[in-house]
């Protein structure tokens, strides 16, 4: 078998994006094939997200039985990972994300191993800014294909729009409407012409705490359960107001723009790390999960 790498694939959308992002450049970076592992990820998963990367044009293919390691509590996968820890990094086979992981530590990657298995969500795009060409290919989500959709999207890539993401529903630390509000300032006085469009999962919250004035705005009351149709047309916008999630970063960086303006949370909660030209509005959070 050739140099591989298995990319294991677990957590929502914008997380299976990152996880591939990497692994994908690492593959390519060092001329390994790379594997997809579409299962273990999953099997422990508590909020029965599925994989979702078949539905995108990826460059690889989802890895045989034999290179999946099973849930992380699994006697296979859990011995891989401790007895890796008693190896040399570049002797290791089972390469995990922890906190003080650096996007230097894949840069630099060197492995005597055939055969090595990532796993982590390297939520950093200096894991693979390199082939940003190729993964925003790689990652535009499938076409629309209700005609009514498609017509929201061309007029979302003809004029000055800006999609607000909403992230509320079971989800930790929530962004106060401060942070939206601040943005919608900004981002009237940036762009001539502002249309602001609204997705999320809690668009009742957006429509009583955010204040677009006299300005155009529309509430896309999406089924939340067609997370791809959304993504597809927050990313056919011009310009993004993101919240603290993963899936909204994705929506941002998959439009290729030297006009795009983009506002995000100063301090998000989570280890996503902003695009370094990316504008960083100060925020709170709220680690609540009741309004």
């Amino acid at each position: 078998m050739d140099c591989s790498i298995v990319a294991l694939i677990k957590g929502g959308l914008g997380n299976q994006l990152f996880s591939y992002a990497a692994a994908r450049a690492l593959a390519l970076r060092t001329q390994r094939t790379l594997w997809v592992d579409p299962e273990s990820g999953f099997l422990r998963d508590g909020y029965s997200r599925q994989f979702r990367l078949g539905e995108f044009p990826i460059e690889s293919s989802l890895a045989p039985a034999s290179l999946r390691l099973g849930s992380s509590r699994s006697f296979r996968h859990r011995s891989r990972r401790l007895f890796d820890r008693f190896f040399p990094a570049d002797s290791r086979s089972y390469w995990v994300e922890r906190k003080s992981t650096r996007p230097s530590d894949l840069l630099n990657f060197s492995s005597s191993r055939k055969t090595i298995f990532l796993n982590g969500y390297w939520q950093d795009g200096d894991y693979f800014r390199d082939f940003a060409t190729p993964l925003r290919r790689e990652l535009t989500p499938p076409p629309l294909e209700v005609a009514s959709d498609l017509a929201l999207e061309q007029e979302f890539l003809d004029q000055p729009s800006v999609f607000v993401h909403i992230r509320r529903v079971r989800y930790s630390p929530r962004l106060d409407s401060d942070y939206y509000q601040r943005a919608l300032v900004d981002a009237s006085q940036r762009v001539s012409g502002v249309r602001f469009e609204v997705f999320g999962d809690d668009l009742a919250w957006a429509r009583t705490h955010l204040d677009f004035g006299a300005l155009p705005v529309r509430f896309h009351d999406g089924d939340v359960s067609n997370e791809l149709r959304d993504f597809r047309l927050m990313q056919a916008c011009r310009h993004a107001i993101v919240a603290n999630s993963s899936f909204s970063w994705w929506a941002a960086w998959l439009r290729d723009s030297e006009t795009k303006w983009v506002w995000t949370p100063e301090n998000p909660g989570w280890p996503v790390v902003p695009e370094p030209h990316w504008l960083r509005i100060a925020n709170r959070l709220d680690a609540s999960l009741s309004d």
